[in-house]
């Protein structure tokens, strides 16, 4: 997006422009500035650069591992770092709430972190000081490393996406910055702050190592940078302050950490011998063989005598082995339903998944999944092209799944799991629905047939009471464009208000709801997607297009000519709500057992579209904790049509050779008996590995101990 590109570079370059403006006032007291040194500082200082700038790309592949996880596991920490705090960041925004404050610390919160890093960076290498670039690099390096485990398993979300007193101010200062943010930011790193984190190690690396008091201005530069930031994400609504205590424990341990490598990682990675080290073994094929050889027999050797620096090594592949086999099985929970090649659509309900595959023209087979037994059933069905070519649709109630072809249903028992009967109907429906059996052995029929709602329980040509046939308690004011039903429930749209939803209830205690529906914005979003469409956001002609229905909730999919949004509304408070990013194109939604899914263009810009943003990707929403999360990793494939069932989510999945798959999603974390070997393994090992360590800990040390008893005594 323009947009989103330009606020980006814009940041990006102040930032740069900041670092070397800075550079005559924070330098060290004697050196010079010269052109040319910024030239011999790349080829002095290239691997350092790599070293540093290879954090955003590690950002960028665990950002989207951490998004999966999230969707998987939904690991929140949230609720108990706010039992510890409360709302002591509320304070703070509604204290110094401004908007020119507000303006000036998110530009702040983005260029000052950028500059700070950049400066750390170049200013140790334009001046040639080794000693400290080594430490710097790596210590920014260590400190995101450091802070990684903490970002996969211990998610906390942003203050103001938890507490609703706050917002996060910063986020949605317009709407090209809020929706960069929503690219970049999974809004549950919170823990540890790294924009405290980053600072707090530089210049904790700067004060051990500064021995000649060089950098003593910029240390107090940074000193100062801290604390403004510590007041501005509090302020912005972005963390809270024991993200501030870890971001400052994460800095203090990568210093120390990076001081201890230091040496090491740049005997081999020093850019003054790494290139005539690379062209020395390139020279002769026989000397990368031999100093692998080398190496190996090292390792070899170092191993024959066992202590406990090995057994520790040991523990450590022992937990990296297993929590990378967890993490790889957690960010993996969704699996192809097998028995159909290419499926033309699929749909699910409670724990049932169905999908049908064309066989011919006149044939079709309907594969059936009950996910909770593994079972499938499979049926060939000639569909009649007699009276026309119709889609094929396929619905699953509370006792039935039913296969509609036109004048055409076939009847799949669900207690008896068998096929049973056939309905051929006169009229051409518009559309169809499903009660509950409402103590019957058939299922109730919700039918469209030409703007009027019948409630049939067979067949027939006329509704009436012959035919089982029936209407809606109160009758609609005029002609009915769609309808959607659960249970007992029957929700419609009449044609005259396109924007108001009935939902009727047709047995028990007699109900009739009516909602109005808003799918408003800001002006500022509004105009958002004229930017990206040329279209207007037209909303004296919103129509709702679909609708999906629960026990408490429904959720309409809005057509406003220039972008589709997802509103969702509580039956039982009012209260509506709108899914999603609601500047981008979403469709398709479905609803059950507390979560609502949908496929979406997240970032699709219509009238400059780039080829990544143009396949579909499936979301879902847990209503429970109210988040809504990525359900698999962005890729350029399309995900369509997710279907919630009872534990699991389903959609189909077209790849770059149009081949079709269904894939389920698992919604509670099951682990593959692979997994599960691994943990068993783990846990009998690691006691054992735990006592073999000690035990060789305390036979290395009980001669430095009796020494230093000796020494004592003497003394």
């Amino acid at each position: 997006m323009v947009g989103q590109t330009g606020i980006y570079v814009t940041w990006v370059t102040g930032a740069i422009i900041l670092s070397v403006v800075l550079m005559p006032i924070l330098k060290p007291p004697w050196a010079r500035l010269t052109i040319n040194g910024f030239l011999d500082m790349f080829r002095r200082y290239w691997m350092h650069a790599l070293v540093v700038f290879s954090v955003y790309v590690w950002k960028d592949i665990f950002d989207g591992l951490d998004r999966i996880l999230m969707a998987n596991t939904r690991i929140d920490m949230t609720a108990y770092i706010y039992a510890i705090e409360g709302d002591i960041v509320v304070w703070f925004q509604d204290t110094f709430a401004h908007p020119i404050l507000t303006s000036v610390l998110t530009h702040f919160y983005v260029v000052g972190y950028m500059m700070i890093i950049f400066s750390a960076f170049v200013y140790t290498c334009y001046f040639d000081d080794r000693h400290m670039a080594d430490r710097i690099s790596l210590t920014i390096l260590s400190t995101y490393l450091i802070a990684l485990p903490f970002y996969l398993f211990f998610n906390v979300r942003v203050t103001g996406d938890f507490i609703p007193e706050m917002q996060t101010i910063g986020y949605q200062l317009t709407p090209e910055i809020q929706t960069w943010f929503t690219r970049i930011d999974p809004f549950t790193n919170g823990m540890p702050s790294l924009h405290i984190g980053m600072p707090f190690s530089i210049w904790y690396c700067y004060a051990r190592n500064d021995l000649d008091g060089r950098w003593k201005v910029w240390r107090y530069c940074l000193i100062i940078y801290t604390s403004l930031t510590a007041f501005t994400i509090l302020y912005l609504g972005i963390h809270w302050v024991s993200d501030i205590i870890g971001g400052i424990v994460v800095g203090m341990l990568s210093v120390h950490f990076s001081e201890r490598i230091s040496s090491r990682v740049w005997w081999v990675l020093d850019e003054r011998s790494f290139l005539h080290r690379v062209s020395w073994l390139l020279a002769d094929w026989r000397r990368p063989v031999n100093e692998l050889k080398l190496i190996f027999g090292a390792w070899f050797n170092w191993l024959k005598v066992p202590g406990s620096h090995q057994t520790g090594v040991a523990i450590m592949l022992l937990l990296a082995g297993t929590g990378g086999t967890l993490l790889w099985d957690a960010t993996h929970q969704h699996f192809p339903a097998e028995g159909v090649t290419h499926p033309g659509s699929a749909s699910g309900a409670d724990g049932w998944l169905a999908s049908y595959e064309v066989i011919d023209e006149e044939n079709i087979t309907v594969t059936l999944w009950n996910l909770s037994t593994e079972e499938s059933y499979h049926q060939n069905f000639r569909i009649s092209t007699d009276w026309g070519s119709f889609p094929v649709e396929i619905l699953i109630g509370e006792s039935h799944i039913v296969v509609w072809h036109g004048y055409q249903l076939e009847f799949f028992n669900l207690s008896k799991n068998q096929w049973e009967g056939q309905w051929l109907t006169g009229p051409l429906f518009d559309d169809i629905t499903m009660l509950s059996n409402d103590d019957g052995d058939w299922p109730r029929m919700v039918m469209l047939n030409d703007g009027e709602v019948e409630i049939r329980h067979r067949g027939g040509i006329d509704c009436s009471i012959a035919n089982a046939c029936t209407h809606l308690p109160t009758a609609p004011n005029g002609p009915v464009s769609m309808i959607e039903a659960d249970d007992y429930r029957v929700a419609y749209v009449e044609t005259e208000t396109p924007m108001s939803i009935h939902v009727q209830t047709t047995s028990g205690i007699q109900q009739h709801i009516i909602v109005e529906v808003s799918a408003v914005i800001d002006e500022e979003r509004d105009e958002q997607v004229f930017q990206m469409t040329d279209t207007l956001v037209d909303y004296q002609n919103a129509t709702i297009t679909e609708i999906v229905l629960d026990h408490e909730h429904l959720v309409v999919l809005v057509n406003l000519s220039s972008v589709n949004r997802l509103v969702m509304v509580n039956l039982t408070s009012g209260e509506q709500q709108i899914l999603g990013d609601p500047v981008f194109p979403v469709a398709a939604p479905s609803i059950g057992h507390g979560y609502v899914a949908w496929q979406h263009q997240q970032f699709l810009v219509s009238n400059n579209p780039v080829e990544f943003d143009l396949d579909w990707e499936v979301r879902y929403h847990d209503i429970l904790l109210n988040q809504s999360y990525q359900l698999h990793p962005e890729d350029d494939i399309d995900q369509i049509q997710p279907q919630v069932m009872e534990e699991h989510i389903a959609w189909l999945q077209i790849d770059d050779d149009n081949e079709t798959q269904i894939r389920v999603f698992t919604i509670e974390v099951v682990f593959e008996p692979y997994s599960s070997s691994t943990l068993q393994i783990f846990i009998l090992l690691l006691p054992l590995l735990l006592l073999t360590w000690i035990s060789q800990r305390l036979k290395e040390n009980e001669g430095s101990i009796l020494k230093r008893s000796l020494l004592n005594e003497e003394e």
